[in-house]
């Protein structure tokens, strides 16, 4: 038997929210699409982003459908025969073949050959359009998401009002077989106005207030990353008012690749599988030995009993009677009642959600969203509902605070009483207050600290900062599947620029050390030590120079330094920066040798 607690029911539950997608990457085929740039043309930019995605795919192993269509070429498909229109790769699992088929399309210049049999005369729009719709009707595999993507310089279509009707047509029977479509306009003076929007609109069925077009790189990141909508939920008020809402994670969890067992005879893949046997030291009544033989089989998922203990007594439920506790309350949002604004900042649960309105064809669906969000931030209030987001899961008590800026509520997980520790009980002395006991504040030291937080800040973006650690995984996987050398590791986004900070607070680093290290004298009775006088010193380029490094080298300081200031003196000489740190130090002496 197994105990039973909520992370258990989760794990069980995990593989059954995974996510399939689908996407066909229609791309313009026509001359326009070759005149921009004729060293890099919009054909080969949406080539680039393609094989871009591609690699993703194939690096985290993702079981996401993907396919490559060209429309407008003076070759096309035979079977079945549709003009003008040519399929390059099939809407399938994306695979090191086809990783190889699209690199010579970019860094083999075969790009210039679909440049050659570019047609100037066939737009066929309408014939890609079902083209795609076909290409997903003849499979039959789940998809969440199914996606047309089309990527053209031509804003309005050449073609007469009849053939742009059956256009909008077809574009408008992709809402009734769950096909997404999206169209990325490459150009400055690309016009959305002119026909795309309303074809985008029409399919969508969505207000003009609310559409927004989509650029190429944002089109790239909704395909290369997994959407982090958690669920759609409906709101309720009441008896008889629902607003459907979406349900979007704030975070998500830094994935690792996964490791692969193989055999070390062979070096094929092996499949590992799980089972249950009844444990031999298990308190257990004694059987006969037909029964006891039976035990040590494994055992079905459906015959094991998970047990909690009220009254130093074992209570056991069957996985059926665990999946009837969890649900008490049917999915969705429910409000219980709203208060003024008041909770702690750092009673942080677990990472919150954010609340918006879902994507319904109901036209008061928003509008009574926003009035919701808009009074509640008016008159500074927040919402107090229980939250139930999985059928077999548990019902939650969450606070729902408004946020006008970001069109939604942050969902914050209510914490029990034993939740929280006071800590006042323990560290009297480190709690401060703005009334009884105040932080000690050094005179001026506020004013400098903020001036220095100033200078040193950046606008935050996540995409600025690459995990290390991936990165390597990523082009050691993709150097063995490619049959490449192994490139250079790339430069760590995580780490300080300490020269530029240097330079941009330099200024009052002096200032720094009277206001604080005479504080830090002060207090202390020991006399300073050295330390305190080198903790803000920062090696400044000139310290790197070719004099200084080869000093360093004769006087034996070389060794002291960090692998990072070592890979700064490589930089300085021009050498190759990868390696161990003995490996850096030995290639700096063999320069000067």
């Amino acid at each position: 038997m197994e105990s039973c607690s909520d992370d258990d029911i989760e794990n069980d539950l995990e593989d059954l929210y995974g996510v399939r997608d689908g996407t066909i990457f229609v791309i313009d085929a026509t001359p326009s699409m070759f005149k921009n740039d004729p060293d890099n043309p919009y054909f080969l930019q949406c080539i680039k982003q393609y094989k871009e995605i591609l690699k993703q795919k194939l690096v985290w192993d993702r079981q996401d459908w993907i396919g490559l269509v060209l429309f407008g070429t003076e070759i096309w498909d035979k079977d079945p025969e549709t003009k003008h229109i040519l399929t390059l790769q099939k809407l399938g699992l994306p695979s090191i073949e086809s990783m190889k088929e699209v690199m010579k399309i970019d860094e083999g210049n075969k790009w210039k050959y679909y440049r050659d049999i570019a047609s100037s005369t066939a737009y066929p729009l309408y014939d890609v359009l079902w083209h795609a719709a076909q290409a997903f009707s003849a499979i039959r595999v789940t998809m969440p998401m199914r996606r047309v993507i089309i990527f053209t310089s031509c804003d309005n279509p050449p073609c007469d009002d009849n053939e742009k009707h059956r256009i909008r047509v077809q574009a408008t029977s992709y809402s009734d077989i769950d096909l997404q479509l999206l169209v990325v306009g490459l150009g400055e003076n690309w016009n959305h106005d002119l026909f795309y929007k309303d074809l985008e609109m029409q399919f969508g069925k969505i207000d003009a207030d609310d559409y927004n077009r989509i650029s190429l790189k944002d089109i790239v990141e909704q395909v290369k990353l997994p959407s982090r909508n958690m669920a759609k939920l409906p709101l309720r008020l009441g008896e008889n008012v629902v607003i459907d809402v979406s349900l979007r994670s704030l975070s998500v969890k830094t994935s690792y690749l996964k490791k692969e067992n193989i055999s070390k005879e062979s070096n094929i893949p092996l499949s590992s599988h799980t089972y249950h046997i009844v444990d031999e030291n298990d308190d257990i009544e004694e059987v006969e030995n037909e029964e006891s033989q039976q035990a040590s089989l494994p055992i079905l998922d459906i015959d094991i009993q998970k047990y909690q203990t009220f009254g130093d007594e074992r209570i056991n439920f069957t996985p059926e009677e665990v999946r009837c506790l969890c649900t008490t309350r049917e999915i969705g949002i429910d409000i219980i009642y709203i208060k003024h604004i008041s909770y702690h900042p750092l009673y942080h649960v677990e990472t919150p959600y954010f609340v918006i309105p879902g994507k319904s064809y109901r036209k008061d669906n928003k509008l009574l969203f926003g009035a919701l969000l808009n009074k509640c931030e008016a008159k500074n209030l927040m919402i107090i509902c229980a939250v139930t987001i999985r059928k077999n899961f548990g019902t939650s008590l969450y606070t729902m605070i408004p946020n006008v800026k970001s069109g939604g509520f942050y969902l914050y997980k209510i914490p029990f009483k034993e939740n929280v520790q006071n800590m006042s009980e323990y560290f009297p002395e480190y709690i401060f207050d703005d009334n009884e006991n105040k932080p000690p504040i050094v005179p001026n030291g506020v004013e400098l600290l903020e001036q220095i937080i100033k200078k040193l800040s950046i606008e935050y973006n996540p995409k600025l900062f690459s995990n290390p650690e991936v990165q390597d995984q990523h082009q050691i996987i993709e150097a063995l599947a490619l049959d490449l050398e192994k490139p250079e590791p790339l430069p760590d986004d995580t780490l300080p620029n300490t020269d530029k900070m240097y330079k941009l607070v330099n200024d009052l680093l002096d200032e720094y050390d009277k206001v604080f290290m005479k504080k830090t004298d002060d207090i202390s009775d020991d006399p300073p030590e050295t330390k305190h006088k080198k903790s803000n010193k920062v090696m400044k380029p000139s310290d790197f120079s070719e004099n200084k490094i080869q000093e360093y080298l004769r006087t034996g300081q070389i060794a002291t330094f960090t692998v990072s200031q070592l890979k700064h003196m490589l930089e300085t000489l021009g050498l190759k920066l990868s390696g161990k740190k003995d490996e850096l130090i030995n290639r700096i002496e063999k320069h000067f040798e």
